[in-house]
């Protein structure tokens, strides 16, 4: 996908529907929730303390179903959005190989194996009458390397046959209506095997439109372009797993996904010159891509511990195109860029962890094998007539060969204290085909350090420290063109991936009745950042900057509102402040990161009104980034005012859970301003480019139930 397609897709986090419908979403949705008002219960939301095996100190909370009783959920993700002061992070998609784990979330105590069989998915998978209870646990006093901070374990029971499913329908002012997006989850079990299947369309209809101008270096208005952009995508998904545990305590995991996606996009703009006569522009781009990926893992007692053998293969075909045209000289002129891009992972691994007194031990070797192949064509387009141009170093074949390997220590330091600790390696070699085609290879050290402190079973706090290696993105190392912006990148067949030094600590104080809050602070020590840099003195391209700094602090808290009489409500809010530092490629000066975070907050209330079975609340949200730098421009960009929406809810209209909402209640817009130079960003400016673009109100609706 071209640079300016990523960058509108990413601008377009809400999309649109038509507004002139809202009486009748109204209606329907209010003649469904009034159709069989059942009373609701009204649990208090107040975990109980449990103990950690090994010293009999608390170690954690624990939640039961009763707990989320005034919220009806219907999968074990509805009950983990619930609870105060946790969320999930982390994932596997677009880690380096499988390594250790990263996400926070356990099912019956064992980490997810896979990428595509991310935390989220897997949970929507589990039917909430499944669930017997979850476990908030410290990962540091886990045996499971890699994990830190706040660990969810959901303790699940699979029955017989059960499920759930979800409707989504969306309504935008100017866009096609959304009516084919929900799930459908599938959950059961036969003798000692237990059995999932989800089914996903996740559909969108995102667009907005407005003016944008164009000025030259004095600020003299040139151009006005009224322009329209839409975003469609279509994505259906299966996905599977199959869990056994053989009378022997053996485990047996299997999963498997496959997604057909399909996108189109276009931007449709009429010109104006100040000195000139009407013309249009036209941006359209498409991808048409599968994926699937297979993976499991079996356990088994060896000697005096045990062994988790784990495989895992994905592939990914994608091709896509992007093409501008302009009718100004009176036929269509413009650039046509295709390209197919097939990718391919496998991936081995072997975990044997023992325990010795109180201590947890384990040795870890992976064996993967990367490779991407790209077929490119450029072409200038003049009319019927397409002229192929010469794009070096967008067709290539690109492989790493990487083996690794690991060993981890865990043990309780005192009743209060707990320790993990890895040390490990990989060895890597990278090859790139082609004129311009290089093979290099390098060893890199891994490992961190992780410790929890819980003096009281209502205070923790956790810390990190941790040497990492970042997973190469090959498309990096390709040339690329923007046809829409007419710029491009070059090829750069020497870039290796990141290496940083990350240290994450938080404390979480639960406030019992009241809820819980969790400050946090970050740092990173990046080296081989990798940024826009010159390759000669007309080119750039992706390439390996020396050094770069990034932290932040934040604040995740939830406030209940029981104790002050205000019955099942409660308030939600995370805010978090960026800061990053690298010395610009071009320029020597110092300055953040490309397209960095800068801040970020949100805030939601929900009350769930008691005797009832109806519920209501409010979201907003809003964030800023840095700047995105390249050689000859400088592009910023985001929304111009935080997104806020509020929703009603009904929790049983014959078993059934409808919501209704509305979104962008603050009329935020899609800003995007671009300052290019007269050649590189050391000359003079050549003109800039100033758009905001509003997409409306979002009306949106679901209908969600058990199987």
């Amino acid at each position: 996908m071209n640079d300016a397609a990523q960058l509108e897709r990413r601008a377009l986090a809400h999309t649109t529907g038509r507004s002139s419908r809202l009486a009748g979403i109204s209606a329907i949705a209010l003649a469904c929730t009034l159709a069989a008002p059942v009373v609701a219960q009204d649990a208090p939301q107040v975990a109980q303390p449990i103990a950690s095996p090994a010293s009999g100190q608390a170690a954690g909370q624990v939640y039961t179903p009763e707990d989320f009783a005034r919220y009806a959920p219907k999968t074990a993700l509805d009950m983990i959005s619930q609870i105060p002061g946790f969320s999930i992070t982390g994932g596997d998609n677009g880690e380096r190989g499988l390594g250790q784990a990263s996400q926070n979330i356990l099912i019956n105590g064992q980490r997810m194996s896979g990428k595509s069989n991310d935390a989220a998915t897997a949970l929507s998978r589990i039917d909430a009458s499944s669930v017997t209870r979850i476990e908030i646990l410290d990962g540091a006093s886990l045996s499971i390397p890699g994990l830190s901070g706040q660990v969810a374990n959901v303790v699940a029971e699979a029955r017989k046959f059960g499920g759930s499913f979800k409707w989504k329908p969306q309504i935008r002012p100017g866009l096609k209506d959304v009516w084919t997006a929900g799930q459908l989850s599938l959950n059961g079990s036969f003798g000692k095997t237990d059995w999932t299947l989800g089914l996903t369309n996740d559909v969108g209809r995102q667009g907005h439109w407005g003016p944008e101008y164009a000025y030259d270096a004095a600020g003299t208005l040139l151009v006005t372009r009224q322009e329209y952009g839409r975003y469609n995508y279509n994505q259906p998904k299966v996905n599977a797993s199959i869990a056994r545990t053989a009378d022997n305590g053996n485990i047996l995991n299997l999963n498997g996904q496959y997604t057909d996606a399909q996108a189109r996009e276009s931007v449709y703009g009429d010109i104006v010159e100040q000195a000139g006569p009407i013309y249009s522009e036209a941006y359209t781009g498409g991808e048409d891509e599968y994926n699937y990926e297979l993976g499991g893992d079996y356990e088994f007692a060896l000697g005096g511990g045990r062994l988790k053998l784990i495989g895992l293969r994905r592939f990914e075909h994608s091709p896509f195109y992007s093409r501008f045209v302009s009718d100004q000289s009176g036929s269509d002129k413009g650039s046509l860029f295709n390209q197919t891009v097939d990718e391919g992972e496998s991936i081995l691994r072997g975990e044997y962890g023992w325990k010795a007194g109180s201590a947890d031990w384990q040795v870890a070797f992976e064996g993967a094998y990367n490779t991407l192949v790209s077929t490119a064509d450029l072409f200038d387009i003049d009319g019927a007539t397409q002229t192929p141009v010469p794009l070096p170093g967008a067709s290539a074949e690109i492989d790493e060969k990487r083996l690794q390997g690991s060993i981890s220590h865990g043990r309780p330091l005192s009743d209060t204290l707990t320790l993990q600790a890895t040390l490990g390696a990989e060895y890597s070699v990278i090859g790139v085909s082609g004129p311009d085609g290089d093979s290099r290879s390098f060893i890199r050290p891994k490992g961190s350090v992780a410790i929890a402190w819980r003096p009281s079973e209502d205070l923790v706090a956790n810390a990190k420290l941790e040497r990492k290696v970042d997973q190469l993105n090959f498309f990096d190392v390709l040339a690329s063109v923007d046809v829409a912006n007419n710029t491009g990148r070059g090829k750069n067949a020497g870039l290796v991936p990141p290496q940083r030094w990350n240290f994450t600590a938080d404390i979480k104080k639960n406030l019992g009745a009241w809820g819980s809050i969790k400050p946090d602070i970050s740092y990173s020590q990046i080296s081989d950042y990798i940024e826009i840099i010159p390759i000669s003195p007309t080119e750039e391209a992706l390439g390996n900057v020396s050094s770069a700094r990034a932290y932040s602090i934040g604040l995740e808290a939830t406030i209940l509102f029981d104790p002050i009489g205000w019955k099942g409500a409660k308030f939600d809010v995370y805010g978090n402040k960026f800061w990053s530092n690298i010395k610009d490629p071009l320029t020597g000066v110092s300055r953040p990161l490309s397209g960095q975070t800068k801040y970020n907050f949100g805030a939601s209330l929900r009350h769930d009104i008691p005797g009832t079975d109806w519920a209501w609340g409010a979201d907003v949200e809003h964030f800023e980034q840095s700047p995105r730098y390249r050689l000859t421009q400088i592009a910023d960009g985001g929304p111009t005012r935080p997104y806020a929406s509020v929703f009603i809810e009904n929790k049983d209209v014959f078993g059934l859970t409808v919501r209704a909402s509305v979104g962008n209640l603050f009329d935020s817009r899609d800003a995007n301003s671009r300052t290019v130079y007269d050649g590189r960003r050391t000359q003079p400016i050549q003109f800039s480019e100033q758009r905001e673009r509003e997409f409306g109100n979002i009306w949106s609706f679901s209908i969600s139930g058990k199987i």
